[in-house]
């Protein structure tokens, strides 16, 4: 509603012709020079006009009388800008002591900073032009009150300077009832026209204007009848008129058909005879309550299609409408029998009504809340209930409008659902035990204890193949009448838990007469047979009923667990023969490289050391020939078998665990020059350069002096080995960083095929194999290499290239 629907029709014509008498009064004041032209140019411009000559002499009595500060304001030759003179009344209106020194610059300092710098421009033009001067401006008190002036002036031309006379006057209720009037016209919405009482328009709004296409002054002046001949013979006619007689406001709501418009128009009698309308386009409103109405009739025929119950209600009249399934679900005959029913008696507890009717207050509406319901005969069904709060077309009533789910038979779904699920966790955490245990024994305990956790079977009981037999390992009977006393029986015999091993999956019998046995099961009538694999079968039983698929699923994952247990003993069985058979194997290994080293080293090195000594008796003799070759051949084939014999015997120690370290601490590079020493002289009769580079410093590493030096040799003989003569063997030792020594082995060899180098560490492994290869050895060295750098916590990395040579890299932990 805007504000002139909420005021008395006598005082909105009283607001209307206040503000027509202000703005006369401020027309008269610019008459007189206040705040427009000089009054005499006015004169002249009325002088046609002798009714608007009288008007204008009214005001300027008027304005003789008007209350105010008198002041005169000098400009000197040279600019100088100052009050001569202030009436007492500044004391009154300003609050300031009229003494003319310095009194404009007193008044500039209490006007506001956001309105003085206009001011002051306004002043510098009137100054400059010697021009009549005007301005409001507002005007802050010593006491803190803030007024608004209107300040005027009229500058008189003297022969130095000039000196403006003028007058202050306090237009602060003028400002304040402006402000309002402008509050007002914002918050007047509505189109607003006025009329005499002969019918002839004489105010018009710009909503108005807006509404009608068409301009104030083509209106004014003019019959509503000759603007507007279409409502002739209508409502609007028949309602204008009556209040023109009557006197009597009105309100209703109508259609013009010239404009296609709904309208909601209000009728006010004037005090000058006439009428004021208010009209307020409500167009869209009476569309969107023709849609909401079209579209409840169409909901009303949805609703009778669907499974749910939809209602509406009031807190007044209670149900209004209900849909045949919600009469039905509440066990109704019809829509009376429902609607004459006492709304408390639809809940199971009609307390809480009273809170889902506090709910829906706060909230506006309810979104899927379950409520036990009940219904006619007493029943009671769980249902979901949603409402909203919807107002009625005319806006005079509130709807409460809700649906109704069954959701029992849901309920019981989710019920069932959450039993299961409750019952696959409790599976889940029960087998965690099974899934540890240690020993073939304890496995049919730990599924009995599983059996009485998850399910609740009358008879529970686990059975274990041992050879051709089925072996009962635990049986639990529980509040069974006659329990039978279990036995071993052969495999070959008809029993569910046989059927079961035989098929591979679950088993039931529905009754225990239809197996071929002679067994006496007591009460007992259903059986359920479920293999563990083929390692046995757990059977539960009832007197009487079926089994739920799902606990089938279950006991079947159940067997499914215990199959993986026993077959992960057997297996852990079967490697522990294994590891006892292979520890046996490597004693009688390690026997056998014992006695080796005994039974073959002895002789060895007697052949050796003959072979020395017909080497030099030969040498001594002097003749060179065929008995000194093969005094030499056997000499260095029986070291070739000896380093051999070592390299094997050394390995060996290495896979069994019987090599150890000394962690005492060892220079790398001493050992690496020691080697190099070693070696030179095989270097050098195959014409190969030997270098060692200088670290610069000594290479401490608390490693075993022994493993580094056998690492070296083994590298550097090795590229000695596979680099042709005229090459170049180089090998360093130095520190890579704080933890790590870095040991280079680089050669301008044969270099190893790419497809080789994985293989190059493995025992007895070369890239030329067979009798025919190029060169001798036992394929160990780079092995062994390996093996001791794992052992002293170190890595070895190779880089080679096919005819150009090989670098081998090892870093060693200082």
């Amino acid at each position: 509603m805007n504000l002139f629907h909420a005021l008395d029709p006598t005082h909105v014509t009283y607001l209307l012709v206040f503000g027509a008498g202000a703005v006369g009064g401020l027309l008269g004041l610019m008459a007189f020079g206040f705040l427009g032209r000089p009054a005499e140019t006015r004169r002249r411009e009325a002088a046609s006009d002798g009714r608007q000559a009288a008007r204008n002499a009214r005001l300027e009595a008027l304005t003789e009388t008007m209350p105010g500060v008198p002041y005169e304001f000098r400009v000197g030759p040279d600019g100088e800008q100052s009050i001569a003179f202030i009436g007492d009344g500044a004391t009154e209106l300003l609050g300031l002591v009229p003494e003319p020194d310095g009194f404009y610059e007193r008044f500039v300092e209490h006007i506001p900073e956001s309105h003085r710098g206009a001011f002051l421009r306004s002043v510098e033009e009137a100054v400059t032009t010697r021009s009549h001067w005007r301005h409001e401006v507002p005007f802050d008190r010593p006491d803190g009150e803030r007024i608004w002036l209107l300040g005027s002036a009229e500058p008189d031309p003297q022969e130095k300077g000039a000196l403006f006379r003028g007058l202050l006057l306090n237009i602060t209720e003028r400002i304040e009832e402006e402000r309002r009037r402008e509050q007002v016209i914002r918050r007047v919405t509505d189109a607003i026209v006025e009329v005499d009482a002969e019918w002839c328009f004489t105010l018009v709004n710009d909503q108005a204007e807006a509404l009608y296409g068409m301009k104030e002054e083509h209106l004014l002046g003019r019959t509503l009848w000759d603007v507007f001949p279409r409502t002739k013979g209508t409502r609007f006619e028949e309602e204008y008129r009556r209040v023109m007689r009557s006197r009597e406001p009105v309100r209703f709501e109508e259609r013009f058909g010239g404009m296609g418009t709904w309208f909601d128009i209000q009728v006010y009698p004037n005090p000058d005879g006439g009428l004021a309308f208010y009209f307020d386009d409500v167009t869209k409103r009476k569309e969107r309550e023709e849609q909401l109405r079209e579209r409840e009739e169409l909901l009303r025929s949805i609703t009778e299609n669907v499974s749910e119950g939809i209602y509406r209600s009031t807190p007044e009249e209670g149900i209004v409408y209900a849909n045949s399934a919600f009469v039905e679900m509440f066990g109704y005959e019809s829509r009376d029998e429902l609607r004459a029913a006492d709304p408390s008696t639809f809940y199971a507890d009609p307390a809480e009504r009273e809170a889902l009717y506090r709910q829906e207050d706060e909230q506006g509406g309810l979104d899927g809340v379950e409520v036990q319901f009940q219904r006619n005969d007493g029943s009671t069904f769980t249902g979901l209930l949603s409402t909203q709060q919807v107002d009625a077309p005319d806006g005079n009533q509130v709807y409460n409008d809700g649906a109704v789910t069954d959701i029992t038979q849901r309920k019981r779904r989710e019920q069932m659902l959450k039993s299961r699920r409750r019952k696959i966790e409790a599976l889940y955490r029960a087998t965690s035990g099974l899934l540890s245990v240690e020993t073939r024994d304890a496995v049919p305990g730990r599924i009995a204890e599983v059996l009485q956790e998850v399910f609740d079977f009358p008879l529970r009981h686990v059975g274990l193949v041992e050879g051709e037999m089925l072996v009962p390992k635990e049986t639990v009977g529980e509040d069974l009448s006659r329990m039978p006393e279990p036995k071993a029986q052969p495999l070959s015999e008809d029993l569910v838990a046989t059927r079961a091993i035989q098929a591979g999956e679950a088993v039931v019998v529905e009754s225990t007469g239809g197996l071929e046995n002679d067994l006496d099961y007591g009460t007992l009538s259903t059986l359920a047979g479920i293999p563990i694999g083929g390692h046995g079968a757990v059977v539960v039983g009832k007197e009487a009923g079926t089994f739920d698929a799902l606990d089938l699923r279950l006991l079947e994952v159940l067997g499914g667990y215990g199959t993986l247990v026993l077959g992960r003993l057997e297996r852990e069985n079967r490697l522990v023969q294994a590891r006892e058979e292979a520890e046996e194997a490597a004693q009688l290994k390690s026997a056998m490289l014992a006695n080796m080293s005994h039974e073959v080293r002895t002789p060895l090195m007697s052949m050796i050391g003959s072979a020395d000594l017909l080497r030099e008796d030969l040498e001594e003799a002097g003749p060179e020939g065929e008995p000194a070759d093969m005094a030499e051949q056997i000499f260095r084939s029986g070291q070739r078998l000896r380093e051999t014999l070592d390299s094997v015997l050394e390995l060996s120690r290495l896979e069994s665990g019987a090599y150890t370290l000394d962690d005492d601490s060892a220079y790398l590079d001493v050992v690496v020059r020691e080697v190099a020493q070693e070696l030179n002289l095989r270097a050098h009769e195959k014409g190969i350069q030997l270098e060692v580079g200088s670290p610069g410093a000594s290479v401490e590493a608390g490693l075993d002096e022994t493993a580094v030096r056998r690492i070296v040799r083994n590298l550097v003989e090795n590229a000695i080995k596979f680099t042709p003569e005229g090459g170049k063997v180089q090998v360093r030792v130095e520190p890579e960083d704080e933890e790590t020594a870095l040991l280079a082995v680089e050669d301008t060899g044969v270099g190893i095929a790419e497809e080789a180098r994985e293989d190059i560490f493995d025992a007895f492994k070369q890239e030329s194999e067979g009798l025919d290869r190029e060169y001798e050895g036992s394929g160990l060295g780079l092995s062994i290499v390996d093996r001791l750098t794992t052992m002293l916590g170190g890595t070895i990395e190779v880089e080679s290239e096919k005819g150009a040579g090989t670098r081998f890299a090892v870093r060693l932990p200082r």
